[in-house]
């Protein structure tokens, strides 16, 4: 019998349902807003990505949740990407409570959406369609702003929370990514597919996976014609991006001297201190979550000034792939970069301009200095 034949379909009992559902692993988000001078927020598994051009995203809500209806009344709402040991906050913002918020550090967003500081990632929306299915409203939101870091999501799958399973991959990617680092694979090589796979003992699915990640770090590109090829690294990439962040800093130091918003300080001085203890006298505790909370502070510096032009303006200069081409070499640097980056923060607190200036220009002229140290031992190119 043709399904299109039947009069009446057929009801699928509510227990049953639930059951099946819950077969569909999902990523973990809070969804917050601020309707007034009152914060909500709610943990969400129903909410995707709908549209790319232009971005946006769809959040599925109980419409008789209070976040719901300050969603509703307010317009703009944040999705807040829950992290791998983040199961402490669904189970906050799942659960009913007065002060949801409770212990949870903030940072304003430029809708004025408070959103998770420890976060993997956000995205800010402002509601352009609602649409109401079943018990729950469907809210289409316009991406205005967004932002990520590394890390690993938490699942949802079958009523429990987990993590998906990149260790092997990722664990190839960290070994070709050493290599190329360490100059096993030399500058112009071109990188075979196939030769890797065996190299590093491991499926071609994982070695593509190595291959992307390491685009992405700017450690290869992909040639058209001859595949991927290991990119030649010298002081004048290094230099130029150091500038680039230097400049942008500079700028918002005279944007926000003295007046930047003290919640904005607080984030700043707490990047700072988790950056801090990744470095021990002169070596790195964990190189890659150093990179991470050395970008993370820059990024705070500059969201002191509010401004999304110059945040995307720091975005697009890829430090995060220059400093890992340029220190990830060598386990060794200096304390130094910690005590000028410390005389930034506390100048930028102070409200002390002419520190803040110094502490920006005296960290670039570390950075500099560094790479070519490096860059003289690995012979001229990285």
């Amino acid at each position: 019998m043709d399904a299109r034949d039947l009069t009446v379909d057929p009801e699928v009992p509510h227990h049953v349902f639930r059951h099946v559902v819950g077969h569909l692993a999902s990523g973990v988000t809070v969804v917050t807003t601020a309707d007034g001078s009152q914060n909500f927020g709610m943990t969400a598994s129903s909410v995707t990505s709908l549209s790319a051009e232009p971005p946006m995203m769809l959040a599925c809500l109980n419409r008789s949740a209070p976040t719901s209806l300050a969603v509703s009344s307010s317009g703009v709402f944040g999705v807040n990407i829950l992290g791998h040991g983040h199961e402490h906050l669904a189970q906050q913002f799942a659960a009913p409570s007065d002060d949801k918020f409770r212990g949870v550090s903030l940072t304003p967003g430029v809708l004025g959406v408070p959103l998770l500081s420890d976060a993997l990632a956000y995205l800010e929306c402002r509601v352009v369609e609602q649409v109401t299915g079943g018990t729950h409203t469907i809210f289409l939101g316009k991406v205005v702003h967004a932002s990520a870091h590394e890390g690993e999501p938490l699942a949802y799958f079958r009523g429990g929370f987990g993590r998906f399973q990149f260790g092997r991959d990722d664990a190839v990617y960290q070994v070709a990514r050493q290599r190329v680092l360490e100059r096993q694979y030399g500058v112009g090589e071109v990188m075979i597919m196939d030769d890797l796979a065996q190299d590093l003992d491991a499926d071609k699915a994982s070695v593509f996976y190595a291959l992307t990640r390491l685009t992405t770090d700017g450690l290869v590109q992909r040639d058209p014609d001859r595949g991927y090829v290991v990119v030649p690294f010298d002081a004048k990439n290094s230099d130029e991006a150091f500038d680039a962040r230097s400049a942008i800093e500079l700028g918002v130091i005279d944007l926000t001297i003295g007046n930047a918003h003290a919640e904005d300080l607080v984030e700043m001085r707490k990047r700072f201190e988790a950056m801090a203890q990744l470095l021990v006298g002169d070596r790195f505790v964990d190189f890659d979550k150093y990179m991470d909370a050395n970008y993370a502070f820059h990024e705070s510096v500059i969201a002191l000034a509010r401004n999304r032009a110059l945040s995307a303006s720091f975005g697009r200069l890829s430090l995060r792939s220059v400093m890992s081409r340029s220190f990830g070499a060598t386990p060794v640097t200096s304390q130094e970069f910690i005590r000028v980056q410390r005389d930034l923060a506390d100048a930028l607190e102070a409200g002390d301009a002419a520190s803040a200036r110094t502490a920006v220009l005296d960290y670039t002229k570390l950075a500099k200095k560094r790479v070519r140290e490096i860059l003289t031992e690995a012979g001229g190119l990285l």
